[in-house]
């Protein structure tokens, strides 16, 4: 890479992570409003499966535009890796800004209401851990939330453009 190249590599990988972390802070507020309406769980799942090929375009035109079409794997892949970690860190906050400021438990009030379903018609083992579920979420955080939340965006932006970045390498 060039010295032009390398300038853009950190903008480019921001204004993607940008755009995918949105994508993320979208699906996860479908996520949430998924307990309840299944619209929104589908859209929310037609999200999770499209954000790698999001992730994966915004790659290969960044390979079009700033690497004159030519890109190595290890490239690729820093710059899938830094975009997946701006996606993660601006995900994160908009769920952390979602629980603190505008839940309001709604969310804990319709997992509730789903194990009050389930233990309806619960024999005595699943009503014990329906106890301990319930006794979890008592004792759950907006920071605690996050917190796993993250560290699971982490897991994902360690895998995902491992293999992401062998479909946008192109060296000839």
């Amino acid at each position: 890479m060039d010295e032009e190249t390398r300038k853009n590599f950190h903008q480019s990988a921001m204004r993607n992570g940008t755009i995918l972390g949105a994508v993320w802070s979208i699906m996860y507020l479908l996520l949430f409003a998924g307990t309840t309406n299944m619209l929104a769980l589908m859209l929310c799942m037609i999200l999770y499966v499209a954000s790698p090929f999001i992730a994966g375009g915004m790659a290969i035109k960044f390979r079009r535009n700033a690497c004159n079409d030519r890109i190595g794997y290890l490239p690729a892949f820093s710059h899938l890796l830094y975009t997946y970690i701006c996606a993660t860190l601006l995900s994160t906050l908009a769920v952390y800004i979602y629980f603190a400021f505008f839940d309001n438990g709604a969310f804990f009030s319709t997992i509730y209401g789903m194990l009050d379903e389930i233990g309806k018609v619960a024999d005595d083992a699943l009503a014990q851990q329906i106890d301990q579920t319930r006794k979890i979420i008592d004792n759950t955080t907006t920071s605690s939330i996050t917190w796993q939340l993250m560290n699971n965006n982490f897991v994902n932006t360690a895998i995902m453009p491992l293999v992401i970045a062998i479909f946008v390498k192109k060296t000839r």
